[in-house]
């Protein structure tokens, strides 16, 4: 038929009509696969490409024709690819041998493939000359009997052809090569019988329709089909009716719908996750829908939910502080250190800023202690007055009596930030940052900490900040700093300033907040009270160690995206790991539409058309 497409003119030629109706005849003729047979001569020819492996399982019949009983193919995984062609070709080969496990168990078969160094690394011959990837694979097929031979490239198309168009990998797949996961187990379930698998067969509604169905023959388009048996049309040329039992392939029986609960409860007996528990159950059954009914059941077991590999903290999406009414009203304090090739007195420093004017203080000290602290604030508080509103972590500087007496004295209220989230109290943390960075600077060029800080303190205060675009003293103050650089006298700040400060602030911060969530991938807490969580540990563990505090229960909400847990500490939702109610789900509904009309479990978002950037100026 190609030789028709070589000219310009179209000759349907009496040639060209014989390999057309041989084309034809080759794909619709159902003798193309073989039942398999265990007692012929049975072969495993593999290959690999770059990016997928392909493999087909073959027996030798009485009449010397070599027939196919399996095609299979797969892509390489990303750490797949960067594996040696020595590997690749080995890999193909255990993949195949395990997958057609249950042909080959007990049986003795040939293993062919187009590497001929595999015919020594797979074999006996090739203990402790292969290396370790190789060597563990050699191990894994120590329980199979076989013969490895080569075969030219040449003469290995369809192997060869398989790998180079595999199928894709699952997008939710995880990778599983190297395994590292101990399952959890629990309580024994009963294994299902033959007899409740039949009883049940015969009972169900659904699987007595596609009896029928398949019996009856098929239709060319599914509209005439009843609503039950839609579902089968797409994989129609698959099934196979024995006794009550339904097929799809040679040996995959389609369960039917009081069992699926059971059986996906069996293969998630052990909780190895949704990947496993979807291998466990393709390997001996099927029925429409099944991937999604293991990923809903799995997605509401708590045990799961518990473990560190599947649960999750997101971070929530930033909360903007409103800017104060005017100077010193609210302040922000912390402690930085300890510094690096510091004296003894700088090896800690407080730090001070105020939230509306961005002016900063600072403190060096050997230690940190709450009378160290509260001097400092008295400093402070001496030349500027008190503030309404402090601001600062859960440093025991902070949360002692003696901070708490102080603060109470003088009438000031006290906010402190969720454990181990920084970023509520941002305006000092930034300014901590600046002053890293500024001790880096001092020790680069060999010059005294205090003396350096403190200089760079006169040019921070008299720069204009990039979120109000003037300066801290300026906002302080009423008037601009008179500097080196200024020569003539300073303006004082006008009304319409302060009102565009406030609308500059307003829209650095909406910006801000945009660009970080977005960045961050910032989720709205579905939290609520009488929630069970989890919560991450913020600090290093060790390997072997749960990442995660055992679960707790949520007490109230105390801010936006903070909670108060049981023990009664306060925490942003950035550090929990929600734990799902736990139910039992409704497993694939016996009618597709009514399932589509009432899903069951976690809805995931729709997927978002748009328009290609290439056609935005397009005109009908």
């Amino acid at each position: 038929m190609r030789e028709c497409l070589r000219n310009d003119t179209f000759h349907w030629t009496e040639a060209a009509q014989l390999s057309f109706e041989k084309v034809k005849s080759g794909i619709v003729n159902s003798a193309a696969l073989t039942v398999f047979d265990p007692s012929l001569p049975t072969i495993v020819s593999t290959d690999a490409s770059d990016y997928g492996l392909g493999a087909v399982l073959t027996q030798v019949h009485p009449d010397g024709i070599e027939k196919t009983v399996a095609f299979a193919s797969r892509t390489l995984s990303t750490a797949e690819r960067k594996y040696s062609v020595v590997e690749k070709e080995a890999l193909a080969c255990v993949w195949a041998v395990e997958k057609w496990r249950t042909f080959l168990w007990g049986t003795r078969f040939t293993l062919r493939t187009d590497h001929q160094a595999l015919t020594t690394l797979l074999s006996t011959k090739g203990l402790g000359r292969a290396g370790m990837r190789i060597a563990r694979w050699s191990a894994r097929l120590l329980c199979f009997s076989y013969d490895v031979i080569y075969r030219a490239g040449v003469h290995n198309h369809t192997a060869d052809g398989l790998s180079r168009l595999p199928l894709p990998l699952d997008a939710k797949a995880e990778d599983i090569t190297e395994p590292d996961m101990v399952a959890l187990l629990e309580t024994d379930l009963r294994a299902l019988s033959v007899s409740d698998f039949d009883a049940a067969s015969g009972a169900c509604p659904e699987l007595d329709a596609l009896r029928a169905q398949i019996k009856g023959g098929w239709p060319k388009t599914a509209k005439s089909l009843p609503p039950v048996v839609k579902a089968y049309f797409a994989v129609r040329d698959e099934l196979s009716v024995q006794d009550v039992k339904v097929f799809r392939g040679p040996h995959r029986l389609i369960v039917p719908v009081a069992l699926r609960y059971q059986l996906v409860t069996l293969a998630h007996e052990t909780h190895q996750g949704v990947v496993r528990t979807k291998q466990r159950l393709r390997d001996l059954y099927w029925w429409p829908g099944m991937d999604s009914c293991v990923e809903d059941f799995i997605s509401t077991c708590t045990t799961c939910r518990s473990h560190d590999k599947t649960a999750r903290t997101y971070p929530a999406p930033l909360q903007p502080v409103p800017l104060p009414d005017g100077p010193w009203q609210k302040v922000g304090i912390d402690v930085v250190g300890p510094f690096e090739m510091a004296t003894w007195d700088c090896r800690y420093a407080v730090t001070l800023t105020d939230y509306y004017t961005k002016w900063p203080e600072v403190a060096f000290m050997p230690t940190v202690t709450t009378a160290a602290v509260t001097a400092f604030l008295t400093s402070i508080f001496s030349r500027f007055g008190n503030p309404t509103e402090i601001v600062s972590d859960n440093g025991t500087q902070f949360t002692s009596k003696e901070f708490a007496d102080f603060l109470l004295v003088r009438n000031i209220v006290h906010r402190k930030v969720s454990l181990y989230y920084p970023q509520a109290n941002g305006a000092v943390e930034r300014w901590n940052r600046v002053l890293k960075e500024t001790v880096f600077t001092a020790r680069q060029e060999q010059k005294p900490w205090k003396d350096f800080v403190t200089n760079f303190l006169l040019a921070y205060r008299a720069t204009p900040h990039s979120t109000t675009g003037l300066s801290p003293y300026e906002l302080m103050f009423g008037r601009k700093m008179r500097t080196k650089v200024n020569v003539g006298s300073v303006p004082s700040l006008t009304s319409q300033a302060n009102k565009e400060l406030r609308s500059r602030v307003s829209e650095k911060q909406q910006a801000a907040k945009k660009y970080t969530d977005a960045k961050r991938g910032a989720r709205v807490p579905k939290i609520k009270e009488g929630s069970l969580v989890r919560v991450r540990k913020p600090f290093h563990v060790k390997k072997g160690l749960s990442k995660f505090q055992d679960p707790t229960r949520v007490i109230r909400r105390a801010g936006s995206h903070s909670y108060v847990l049981e023990d009664g500490r306060t925490w942003n939702a950035s550090h929990l790991s929600l734990i799902p109610a736990t139910s039992e789900p409704t497993l694939c509904s016996p009618d597709p539409i009514q399932q589509q009309q009432q899903p069951v479990g976690p809805q995931r978002p729709a997927r978002i058309r748009k328009k290609p950037a290439w056609l935005e100026d397009f005109e009908h």
